[in-house]
């Protein structure tokens, strides 16, 4: 082993083998025997130090290493390697200067040298040297020509500098060796654009579309890039080009979808949508990624809304995975108002994957709308009761279905789960608030029921409607007639010609014993409806 690093440091010294003598014949190169070199005992003195340092740095003795490769360097200033192994050391404790100034000592020594010369430029680098570090990268690409990384760092560096155009040069080196590739097009690209000359990082482009007129893509990379600098007319030769070398093209359609809707014309752009839709190469999931990112959310349900369901249609039908379209094409179709077909798209999707939430209330709010599937609302209502206890809807409808079938105590148990749960930002509140009253009234839990209507009420204050409802509750059972008679008394003001308001306006002034003044109203509901026969019978009650 020592021997073997020994030898190892000979070369980074520079010290190669002995050149063969003038007889270069095969024979003679077989069998001669190179002269024996003699090394005087200094010379061998110094390469055991340095053998040793290098021992101490690969066996984890950081610091004894440094302080061998120190005391070397000092005794013996001319030993490159020494000079070497301390800026390595030295870089690794982050004292940059100092091993800038040995990376300096060895490359000074030893001009030529690879190894010393990519010490010099990170330290370079790390010291904040700029023009150091461009000068050694320039001193390798030249040493090492053939080493390509060599010519991209030297780029790297003249940008970091400032200079795109030497940074380009650069590259330009690698180009003349290699001819045109897309990592070197690409990168100039770059620097040009970070430079401000996107012309010129044009190109660059247009350079490596030339060179490889069979890459279809760098025509799309051209036509994208026209497109973001709006150079509309440029974008639409280079889409051009891509549809006449493949027509098949997986997205060139939905490309030209986007060329056609950036310059104001729709219905070529759904034109477009259409064919890039009916690519049988493209899944449903990725086709269903294209339509809804194409679309914006204002136009897939405003004012493109129609194209976009046809468009939906068109996945759904022809995908060989109805449940990856199920969520899609129910969401588009109930916010249409397609409420029966909604359902049905979205009972498949909940059938696939009953996980989500979001799914299950798009379709208890779509059948709620459908009032021939009253049966399956209140099923779908309970189950998700079951799946989802703390959300609020399946407990609000499965009270509903209950109280417009007169199973009172079923509703006010479910509207009281409702309640428990909470509203988030209010949803929903009101409205079971409004039910809870009704069921209570029903089932015959008249404080309840107060203490929910006035729930309601506070947060609704000026719904005539439940205002009329409630005070002629109040009156039908003859208790806080005077709570009822102010609230009935705003419904009047806010609804002269409403002949229910004026009926139980009338009505509850009847049961507080004033009937002269309950009269003209009660008149003016039988004018206003005079089938009524409730209003009727009221009215001959208070004139008796």
């Amino acid at each position: 082993m020592r021997l073997t690093i020994a030898l190892a440091l000979v070369a980074l010294c520079g010290c190669g083998s002995p050149r063969p003598t003038a007889d270069t014949s095969a024979g003679a190169r077989r069998w001669q025997r190179p002269p024996i070199r003699e090394v005087d005992e200094s010379q061998l003195k110094q390469d055991g130090r340095l053998i040793d340092a290098v021992a101490l740095q690969e066996t984890g003795h950081p610091d004894e290493a440094l302080a061998a490769y120190a005391a070397l360097t000092h005794d013996e200033p001319t030993t490159a390697a020494a000079w070497y192994g301390q800026a390595v050391l030295l870089m690794e404790r982050g004292w940059t200067d100092s091993a800038l100034h040995c990376a300096q000592r060895a490359v000074a020594l030893q001009g030529e040298n690879e190894w010393y010369l990519l010490a010099l430029a990170q330290a370079a680098k790390l010291a904040g040297r700029p023009a150091e570090h461009v000068a050694t990268w320039e001193r390798l690409a030249a040493l090492r020509p053939e080493r390509l990384e060599y010519s991209y760092e030297l780029a790297t560096a003249h940008l970091a500098n400032g200079d795109a155009a030497r940074a380009v040069e650069a590259l330009n080196r690698v180009e003349r060796r290699v001819g045109v590739t897309e990592p070197v097009s690409l990168r100039k690209q770059q620097i040009w654009d970070a430079a401000g000359k996107p012309d010129k990082g044009l190109r660059e482009l247009e350079a490596l579309a030339d060179a490889m007129p069979q890459e279809k893509r760098y025509q799309a990379i051209l036509a994208q890039r026209a497109m973001q600098q709006k150079n509309y007319r440029k974008a639409k030769q280079y889409y051009d080009r891509i549809l006449a070398s493949d027509p098949a093209d997986d997205y060139i359609h939905l490309q030209l979808a986007e060329y056609y809707k950036a310059v104001g014309q729709p219905a070529a752009a759904d034109s477009e949508m259409v064919q890039a839709l009916a690519n049988p190469r493209l899944d449903t999931r990725t086709k269903l990624q294209l339509l809804t990112s194409f679309y914006t959310e204002e136009e897939f349900y405003g004012s493109r809304r129609e194209v976009c369901l046809r468009l939906m249609e068109q996945v759904a039908r022809e995908s060989d995975q109805p449940e990856a379209t199920a969520v899609y094409y129910g969401d588009a179709l109930m916010r249409q108002g397609k409420y029966a077909q909604a359902a049905e798209q979205l009972e498949m999707a909940v059938a696939y994957d009953s996980s989500r939430y979001e799914v299950w209330e798009a379709l208890l709010i779509s059948l709620t709308e459908v009032p021939e599937r009253e049966a399956a609302l209140a099923d779908y209502a309970r189950r998700a009761e079951r799946l989802f206890p703390m959300h609020t809807l399946p407990h609000h409808l499965t009270g509903l279905v209950a109280l417009r079938h007169e199973r009172y105590d079923e509703a006010v148990a479910a509207l009281e789960k409702a309640v428990k749960w909470g509203f988030t930002k209010g949803y929903l509140e009101a409205e079971t608030y409004s039910l809870l009253a009704e069921a209570h009234y029903r089932s015959g839990h008249y404080d309840q029921a107060w203490l929910a209507f006035d729930h309601y009420l506070a947060l609704r204050p000026d719904d005539w409607s439940m205002l009329n409802n409630y005070a002629y509750y109040l009156a039908e059972q003859g208790t806080q007639l005077e709570k009822a008679e102010r609230m009935s008394r705003r419904t009047v003001e806010a609804e002269p010609q409403n002949a229910n308001s004026l009926d139980t306006y009338a009505w509850i002034l009847h049961l507080m014993g004033r009937d002269g003044e309950a009269r003209p109203y009660a008149e003016r509901a039988v004018r206003l409806d005079p089938q009524n026969a409730t209003l009727r019978r009221h009215l001959e009650e208070i004139v008796r």
